[in-house]
């Protein structure tokens, strides 16, 4: 008789709403699997429906209940959980042997699946062989990045996840001024100079909202049409898409990191029912076409910014149908809840 499998998450930081995708991800494997059991580096305190226990406890808890299957997010942690000590020029950010299960594992002869997004210590830098050591380890790998495929043409695609029964479609006001929302952590890549020289161009018909820790940088602006959020948790969120029309991403490629394509914050926003206007600096077609799905904009150019928004502006509101669209096919493909069941589906298939 085969026996049932039985399934243990582990996470960083955790429950922390903030975290995004792996948040919701966390949140419905609950809802499907509620015999699940959670764990994390540094227990956190925002609310989640399951007890998550510190990962001192793990062993504990796989003899007394019979864990099976050990799933985690991100190159990083995959590779501490395995205790590789990544040490010198060719560390992996984040990594940290100290967090290791690999005895665990070993000793009950555990299945370890994984999802490797860019980010969490996988950007363009990052060595291959970290990559397919990973890969040798691992029962699955799923992922949404082009460069783990390459490098393992086993792994499993998966498109990024929202949660979409949170970041609902929302009909849109067709009036002026055209609401703009700008949403990312601030770091070199998300190109926000490009954003503040092509808002400075435009006038009084747009506004724009900008989210995140960039109080510092506020000062370059001389168009003052613009409201300053700083950071929002993701209900003050949701209200402040609802009531855009336009998210626009200025990411770009450089040696540190690649942020995903489209990343969680837009893909959220076009879940509302915002237009995407974005960089696509890892050229992944695979969800989204350009001009159908997204207005594509080339890295470091504010000129190519303001004149995608301009002509946005010549052609609302009818424009707005195209992001009702995009919309629609977001909440297709990028769903929680479906993407969840296809991952469970998979690891916790009786082999």
């Amino acid at each position: 008789m085969k026996h049932k499998r039985r399934l243990a998450v582990i996470d960083t930081k955790f429950p922390w709403m903030m975290s995004g995708f792996r948040y919701w991800e966390n949140y419905y494997i609950n809802q499907e699997h509620p015999d699940t059991f959670f764990f994390a580096v540094q227990p956190h305190s925002d609310p989640f429906p399951a007890k998550v226990h510190h990962l001192s406890e793990f062993e504990k808890m796989v003899v007394k209940h019979g864990i099976t299957d050990v799933y985690c997010v991100f190159l990083n942690l995959a590779l501490s959980l395995l205790g590789e000590n990544v040490m010198g020029n060719e560390k992996v950010p984040g990594s940290n042997s100290l967090w290791s299960i690999r005895e665990t594992i070993e000793k009950y002869n555990l299945q370890l699946h994984t999802t490797l997004y860019p980010g969490g210590g996988l950007d363009p830098s990052t060595p291959k062989k970290f990559i397919v050591r990973l890969g040798e380890s691992c029962k699955t790998v799923f992922t949404n990045i082009e460069e783990v495929s390459n490098i393992l043409p086993y792994s499993i695609y998966i498109p990024g996840i929202i949660n979409t029964d949170f970041y609902k479609m929302e009909g849109k006001q067709s009036g002026l001024p055209v609401q703009l929302v700008f949403c990312a952590d601030n770091a070199i890549r998300k190109g926000f100079p490009t954003l503040v020289q092509a808002f400075n161009q435009l006038d009084d018909d747009f506004h724009l909202h900008i989210v995140g820790n960039w109080s510092k940088e506020l000062n370059s602006f001389t168009n003052r049409n613009f409201t300053f959020h700083g950071l929002l948790n993701p209900l003050q969120l949701r209200q402040l898409y609802k009531q855009c029309h336009v998210f626009i991403s200025c990411s770009t490629q450089d040696r540190f990191a690649l942020d995903g394509f489209p990343t969680t914050a837009a893909a959220e926003a076009m879940a509302t029912g915002c237009i995407l206007v974005s960089t696509n600096a890892r050229k992944d077609e695979r969800m989204l076409q350009a001009e159908n799905d997204y207005y594509e904009i080339k890295e470091n150019s504010p000129e190519m910014l303001y004149k995608r928004l301009s002509l946005l502006r010549d052609d609302f509101p009818a424009i707005r149908q195209m992001g009702y669209q995009a919309a629609r096919k977001a909440q297709s493909l990028l769903d929680a809840k479906m993407n969840v069941k296809k991952k469970l589906n998979i690891i916790l298939a009786n082999s």
